[in-house]
């Protein structure tokens, strides 16, 4: 019995969690908990949600600050309990309430060393009064979820509730869900109408989609909240108060995080392929993975007709003015920023420290696909560098190095860009020239920092087409 299988029975803010498996050997045994999630590159430590693991049959110590050591004296299968605190009420957390039941099982799951890649079996136990229904990507059997390894598992949350607000449809042969919980004015004709839209312009401009089945989670929280998570088969979005509207938010969140399905969780960098959940990944590439996906996430409303042309110019102004407001003078480079997230997490920093690899990142996308469009009049755009990355990276399951990035970028562009990765990615010079001379070829005039107007809607308009 290789596989791995977990019993979880939810009860207010707790998950009372099972695990039996058949260990490999005899002898002591390492139990681990991931210390950080995909889609957050810091140090999050869920163990300290754990109190205790206890098992009936073994000895158990805690080893280091997230591992367990088992001491395995037969071959045969064993069973492990504990309890898991599940007060976090954002995408990448983990909560059980009254009327919910949420859980990141990447928080959660203890698995033996080097399991990753062992089979899982999940067996959640709602109540039974309640008529839950149920969200997650895993298959389902009876009242049973499977994955094909621990990291299938762990990239797949879950979400239940007596009621989920349900929307499917497909485009391109893939099946779309749009689900969630709130109040049903959220799950509007007019929100389904634009995720349909920008769904099918993502995979028109990719080509191709990496899964055949995909859900759009959804939680309108009571509090103020705005928070997304990206996974392979599905992605969690958080919004909140139930009484705001929350529409674009939501298409400008959603449309994010499915460009994620392409942008890491299938073309990722070399640090990232496979996933190491027990240390600190450091790897100075996230401006790469968050900047273009934050670009291209808000281009893709407007170039599938979401948005119109001033929303989607309001659109860039704003993460222009993020960056530049918050962040222009700021001493380190995207390089820099992109390591540092895992010292500082994403909260403040030292002030005039760190750069935002969404919005620099963006800023170094923008550039990059008006750099191209520019000087091949619009015949190449950035399209060309992400379909190239996702036949070299992502088909062939192959990490990348900001170095073959840069290359593959040049190859594309013809030329070299040694000036440009300088100046926008390794320094933290100003770029308000730069943008702005940019900007100017397809007709925006940029004023200052937040100040972005439309001075030749033609040339808008061409900028509106991926090549």
């Amino acid at each position: 019995m290789r596989t791995l299988k977990y019993r979880i029975k939810p009860s207010f803010h707790a998950l009372d969690i099972e695990l039996t498996f058949m260990p490999s050997r005899i002898g002591p045994l390492a139990l681990h908990l991931p210390i950080w999630r995909p889609g957050r590159y810091q140090v999050q430590h869920f163990a300290k949600n754990i109190a205790t693991v206890t098992c009936a049959d073994a000895l158990v110590v805690k080893s280091d600050l997230s591992s367990w050591i088992v001491d395995v004296k037969d071959l045969k299968p064993i069973t492990v309990t504990y309890r898991y605190h599940a007060e976090q009420p954002d995408a990448g957390g983990s909560w059980v309430d009254d009327s919910m039941v949420y859980i990141n099982f990447v928080n959660c799951l203890l698995f033996p060393h080097r399991g990753e890649n062992r089979a899982c079996e999940v067996e959640v136990l709602l109540p039974p009064a309640g008529g839950y229904e149920t969200s997650c990507a895993l298959r389902t059997f009876g009242n049973k979820f499977r994955a094909k390894s621990y990291r299938e598992l762990v990239d797949s949350p879950f979400l239940a509730a007596p009621q989920l607000h349900t929307h499917a449809w497909k485009t391109h042969g893939v099946k779309f869900y749009l689900q969630g919980l709130g109040p049903k004015t959220h799950f509007s004709d007019r929100l389904l109408k634009a995720y349909q839209k920008f769904v099918a312009y993502q995979l028109d401009y990719m080509g191709e989609f990496p899964v055949r089945e995909y859900r759009f989670m959804l939680w309108i929280c009571p509090k103020p909240f705005y928070h997304g998570v990206e996974h392979t088969k599905s992605t969690m979005m958080v919004m909140g108060p139930e009484d705001r509207d929350s529409y674009e938010d939501l298409i400008g969140l959603g449309s994010h995080e499915l460009y994620h399905v392409w942008n890491v969780a299938t073309i990722r960098p070399k640090a990232l392929l496979p996933y190491d959940y027990t240390k600190a990944v450091i790897f100075d590439t996230g401006w790469i993975v968050e900047g273009i996906t934050t670009y291209l996430g808000d281009w893709f409303l407007w170039a599938s007709g979401v948005v119109n042309p001033d929303e989607y110019v309001n659109l860039l102004a704003g993460n222009l003015k993020l960056h530049f407001e918050r962040d222009g003078a700021s001493k380190q480079s995207l390089l820099e920023s992109s390591i540092d997230l895992w010292l500082d997490g994403y909260g403040s920093a030292l002030p005039g420290k760190r750069v935002s690899i969404y919005f620099k990142g963006a800023l170094v996308a923008l550039g990059l696909d008006l750099l191209i469009r520019r000087k091949f009049q619009h015949a190449k755009s950035l399209r060309d560098v992400m379909l190239l990355m996702q036949e070299r990276y992502g088909q062939l399951k192959n990490g990348y190095t900001r170095q073959e990035f840069y290359a593959l970028v040049e190859e594309v562009y013809e030329e070299s860009l040694s000036e440009f990765w300088t100046r926008w990615v390794e320094s933290s010079e100003p770029l308000q020239g730069e943008i702005a001379a940019l900007l100017e070829s397809v007709g925006l005039y940029f004023e200052s920092e937040g100040i972005l107007t439309i001075s030749d809607l033609n040339r808008l308009e061409v900028f509106g087409i991926a090549q």
